[in-house]
């Protein structure tokens, strides 16, 4: 419903955009995908209307896109940042594995991470230890425009990604010393 909507309302907007002579007021390239091995993707096409709706290109791969796809498409679309899809567990390993990928292949995008299934915690303690440039939880979708936004904004996001940064050590630290403190019986 929500696709359909912003279907009928596009050439409206554009008509705006048009008018009032301002074409190209596109605040970057998002390129969104479903990791390989999951199918829905309900969650990211209402990120992908809600950032369209904030004036952000949308590069959307669809559902089953394998590592390999979403960073050749990111390279290729010149993407300010890819974000990563998924709504069942294994999806979380695989974004574990993209970001090794974008670390292999040196790319210094940011990374953000969403679905029903991920987490902060995950993401802080499995996701950004495997990929240097920034990766962030992005927990609902409408959070996606303001945290693109702080990446985005040359002046602060130096100091954005280090907040972040610093929450997720907190977290690993919190969740390692967590995991040393139970006594486990074999």
């Amino acid at each position: 419903v929500m696709k359909k909507a912003v279907a009928y309302l596009m050439p409206y907007m554009e008509e705006e955009k048009r008018k009032s002579g301002n074409m190209s007021n596109s605040q970057g390239t998002i390129l969104l995908a479903t990791v390989k091995g999951d199918v829905h993707d309900i969650g990211k096409n209402i990120v992908g209307v809600v950032l369209a709706c904030n004036n952000f290109d949308i590069v959307d791969m669809g559902v089953m896109v394998p590592a390999d796809k979403i960073l050749d498409a990111a390279i290729a679309e010149k993407a300010d940042v890819v974000g990563l899809s998924g709504l069942i567990t294994p999806s979380l390993e695989e974004m574990v594995h993209v970001a090794t990928e974008m670390q292999r292949r040196n790319l210094n995008l940011p990374l953000l991470i969403g679905g029903a299934t991920t987490s902060e915690i995950h993401t802080a303690v499995k996701i950004a230890p495997a990929y240097s440039g920034p990766v962030i939880h992005v927990k609902d979708a409408s959070k996606a425009a303001g945290v693109i936004a702080a990446l985005l904004d040359h002046s602060a996001s130096e100091e954005y990604v280090s907040g972040i940064e610093s929450k997720y050590n907190g977290l690993r630290e919190s969740h390692n010393s967590a995991r040393q403190s139970r006594n486990l019986i074999s």
